[in-house]
């Protein structure tokens, strides 16, 4: 059984849709990646992976005023984000659904969420407040857009 701390770090790799592995494991695979839109989004939401780690981190040990930094490092990498998704950029290393070029206003939408969201808990942590509610928030609209638009890992659920 899980305790309660590490079921709750997992929960968050699961909902940023990012497995908490070694870095150096994930760099090994990126360099196995030609270099392109592909590589350049998986090395993005890594970061952004790592940043929700820290709010999460922030979270758990009663420094919600730690969460603006890393929030705004999210808010900040939307923008790029929507830019490496080119139509018919899949293949070795995408996990990208065909649905974001047949959905792509409602894709980009999700960027767009995000970035709002994550200022949002910036604005919040700053502020004195509710980080845990604005980022519950954040967190759910990239669960949301990974169970739309990006095939689950070999084992996971859809």
């Amino acid at each position: 059984m899980r305790s309660p701390i590490r079921a709750k770090a997992w929960l968050l790799g699961l909902l940023i849709g990012l497995p908490l592995v070694a870095t150096a494991r994930a760099d090994e695979e990126h360099a196995k990646l030609p270099p392109g839109p592909i590589k350049d989004r998986i090395e993005l939401m890594e970061h952004v992976g790592d940043d929700a780690e820290a709010i999460n981190d922030a979270l758990k040990a009663g420094k919600p005023a730690d969460a603006a930094d890393p929030a705004d490092r999210i808010a900040a990498a939307m923008p790029k984000f929507d830019a490496l998704f080119p139509e018919g950029s899949t293949g070795e290393g995408s996990r990208a659904k065909p649905s974001i070029w047949t959905s792509r206003d409602e894709f980009d939408a999700f960027s767009t969420y995000l970035k709002k969201d994550a200022e949002a808990v910036a604005a919040a942590a700053r502020s004195g407040g509710d980080v845990k509610t604005a980022s519950r928030k954040m967190f759910k609209a990239c669960k949301s857009c990974h169970q739309k638009f990006r095939q689950p890992k070999e084992g996971e659920e859809g």
